[in-house]
């Protein structure tokens, strides 16, 4: 079964459409990476897949279930998200930020068992962050406040784990080690449906691509179907030069410049 199923995907705001005909399949223990321009609809589509005050038409089965009108608990059982934007005021500690994942599991009144206890520091040492465990949450830096959202995140124990741009504000080191985590997650059957803007990095992680261009799809496939020049550089709207060390697996994006 798909942990993700999209046909016919029409999602915007206001009745003004920012994706048109979008089909996208996410494999259980699948990466599939979202990719294209600021504004080109990456944002867009993950709301939609929560049914999170995107308008869209078309059908979107997570887990073989109809995700419009999901009931929430149910759909965080399911799903987690890592937004791209988040509340930086909040006084919260690392430990308390990260065992908010575990509330879909939570009964009525009820206090941190053991094993939610113990799924809140496994997730914080996935994350590299056990030692921030007492510290306060806004009192982090950008990066590491991206680190503690993804070990929220993986606390909620999801089937379907979606990121908006998680390596946003993370040094070389962190964003490195986060797409190994995914790889882990991944392996454990884990779907998982990244945007990013680190094209190169993740090029060497993902197992299919879905490169957007002014809110359709550009190309479908795996990053060595899809990391073209002609793709990349129609969906970035600069010319780029796309190579590729086979047996590194490592790729080079870089812009043209042209004086």
């Amino acid at each position: 079964m798909s942990a993700l199923e999209i046909v016919g995907l029409r999602a915007g705001y206001g009745g003004e459409p920012v994706l048109t005909g979008i089909d996208l399949s996410v494999a259980d223990g699948e990466i599939c990476g979202l990719i294209g321009s600021n504004g080109a609809g990456k944002s867009t589509l993950l709301r939609a897949v929560l049914d999170l005050g995107v308008d869209f038409e078309g059908s979107i089965m997570i887990h073989g279930c109809e995700g419009r009108g999901m009931p929430p608990m149910e759909r965080a059982r399911l799903v987690s998200y890592l937004p791209q934007n988040f509340n930086p005021c909040s006084r919260l500690t690392v430990g308390e930020t990260v065992l908010l994942g575990r509330f879909p599991y939570r009964s009525n009144w009820s206090t941190d068992s053991e094993r939610d206890l113990e799924i809140a520091e496994r997730s914080m040492r996935e994350c590299d962050i056990w030692e921030l465990r007492d510290r306060v949450f806004t009192n982090l830096s950008g990066g590491e406040k991206r680190l503690v959202l993804l070990a929220a995140a993986l606390a909620q124990e999801p089937r379907l784990l979606l990121l908006d741009e998680p390596g946003s504000s993370l040094d070389f080191r962190h964003q490195l080690n986060m797409w190994l985590l995914l790889r882990r997650l991944s392996s454990k059957g884990i779907g998982i449906l990244v945007s990013t803007h680190e094209v190169a990095m993740a090029g060497r992680f993902l197992d299919r691509v879905l490169v957007l261009s002014e809110g359709r799809t550009a190309a479908f496939g795996t990053p060595s179907e899809t990391f073209t020049p002609d793709i990349l550089s129609e969906a970035f709207g600069v010319q780029l030069t796309v190579t590729r060390d086979a047996e590194a697996g490592s790729w080079s994006i870089i812009p043209e410049i042209r004086t």
